[in-house]
């Protein structure tokens, strides 16, 4: 079952030792990744702890998101509602 976190929850994840990002939505842990990380870890130590779904759509695929991503999958960002 697919975890909720708030943006303030990812934001704790900014560091390598804890690189969570969000793209579309879904919050994606990309602290094991970081090394393996094609254009360096640094470029990817920039994106975490917010919404990087434009700079993710600017680099890579959907196929990138759909495989490689899928397995650091840990679940959904809530959207605080707008009154």
């Amino acid at each position: 079952m697919s975890q909720t976190f708030t943006l303030k929850d990812v934001e704790a994840h900014a560091s390598e030792k804890s690189a969570w990002i969000i793209v579309e939505g879904s919050v994606y842990d990309m602290t094991e990744f970081l090394e393996e990380h094609p254009g360096g870890k640094k470029i990817l130590l920039n994106s975490c702890g917010k919404d990087s779904t434009e700079k993710f759509w600017k680099f890579h695929s959907k196929k990138v998101l759909t495989k490689t991503a899928k397995p650091f999958l840990l679940g959904t960002v809530t959207v605080p509602a707008k009154l």
